[in-house]
């Protein structure tokens, strides 16, 4: 199989943005606590993300000499308009959706019960995992013994 380089150019960029963003938090949180640099908790986020800054600025360059800035951005736009156009990436993307969606909305909002029997009906119908009767009734067990056993057994609080 022909090596991809793209994808080693994409994701090599992507990283090096996340690394920005975690040097700049870490830097912040030593800021925030006071005091030096090196004995602050952001010490050692920052030096993974000097590490990983290192790391995907090695790939991004490796990717840069096999195929060019050009050839690797052309890449990865044709394989990204093929995957777009995809059945599979649209439930991969409804997927993610109601993952945020449960995560950042019905979570915090809703009782745990309710946001999770939604949460699972919902990714069960995308994935046409089985008929809605059954979906229901795998809900209600899974929510149930897990709202039994930490509530209830446990005295744990569940959110």
């Amino acid at each position: 199989m022909e090596k991809q380089s793209h994808f080693d150019f994409v994701t090599s960029i992507g990283l090096m943005i996340l690394s920005l963003v975690m040097i700049v938090d870490s830097y912040r949180m030593a800021i925030d606590v006071g005091g030096p640099l090196y004995a602050s908790p952001g010490m050692l986020p920052m030096m993974l993300a000097l590490l990983l800054l290192l790391t995907s600025t090695m790939l991004l360059r490796r990717s840069i000499r096999s195929g060019g800035f050009g050839k690797n951005l052309a890449g990865f736009l044709s394989w990204f308009k093929s995957f777009r156009n995809s059945r599979k990436a649209r439930e991969m993307m409804l997927g993610g959706l109601i993952l945020a969606l449960y995560t950042f909305i019905m979570a915090p909002r809703l009782p745990f019960w309710m946001s999770t029997s939604i949460f699972m009906i919902l990714v069960m119908a995308i994935l046409k995992a089985t008929s809605i009767t059954k979906s229901i009734l795998i809900t209600a067990l899974v929510v149930g013994s897990i709202y039994g056993i930490f509530q209830v057994i446990f005295h744990v609080p569940l959110p």
